[in-house]
């Protein structure tokens, strides 16, 4: 199983109680009962402290990281950037609606002029764009080289991101078997099309499968906590 980590982060993010997710014990809930997963691949990257919403959220992730490893979980980390960049502000609706903070009434009325006069040409603000990198290509490499390497006969590929349509559809078109299960309640057409199936994980099953709010790296004393917020 090949577990999108940030892809399957954005599905729980808004329910903190289901983040500190079981994959393995996901991984065997997901297939049918004669059947094993063997191996769980889990693809991320560290959030960046610029990027985070929450100071704290960056060391959850941390802790979480360990956590699964920690329960047999492979972990591969790729890398995450916030570069800055020119974009342009959006055209649609009113000023105050545009901008968060709001800019002053004020201000608006004061310079309407000068706003107006932008209506046709956008004005343009340095922003930040956080993403990650490799991610994608890591988890499309594993499986192809998984396939490649005899070590794999059939794959499910936890993700709704259409990006490793290519990826499925080659392994697919050599004859072989990738399901997919969105994180999400919808499921990517692109990736529905080339699949050899394609279904959403129920949430509850999710919430059914979390680790223990204390999890023990083997053949260690070391203990890694659920995060308070996430309980």
């Amino acid at each position: 199983m090949y577990l999108d980590g940030l892809n399957f982060y954005a599905a729980v993010r808004g329910n903190p109680a289901t983040k500190w997710v079981d994959f393995a014990a996901l991984a065997t809930r997901l297939v049918p009962r004669l059947e094993a997963v063997d191996k769980v691949k889990y693809f991320t990257s560290q959030i960046s402290e610029k990027a985070a919403e929450n100071a704290d959220s960056p060391r959850r992730q941390r802790v979480f990281i360990r956590a699964i490893r920690a329960s047999g979980v492979e972990v591969f980390e790729g890398k995450f950037k916030v570069p800055d960049d020119w974009r342009a502000v959006s055209s649609r609706g009113k000023w105050e609606d545009r901008l968060r903070p709001r800019p002053p009434k004020e201000m608006l009325r004061d310079f309407h002029e000068h706003f107006a006069g932008h209506q046709t040409r956008p004005w343009k603000a340095m922003v930040e764009l956080p993403h990650e990198k490799f991610t994608d290509v890591a988890i499309a490499s594993h499986l192809l080289r998984d396939f490649y390497r005899g070590d794999c006969k059939q794959a499910i590929v936890v993700t709704n991101d259409s990006d490793l349509r290519p990826a499925i559809e080659l392994v697919v078109g050599d004859g072989h078997h990738v399901g997919v299960f969105s994180p999400m309640k919808t499921i990517s057409r692109d990736l529905e099309r080339v699949a050899s199936w394609a279904k959403s994980i129920r949430p509850e099953l999710v919430a059914q499968c979390q680790m223990p709010d204390e999890v023990q790296e083997p053949g260690s004393s070391r203990i890694f906590n659920r995060p308070a917020a996430w309980k």
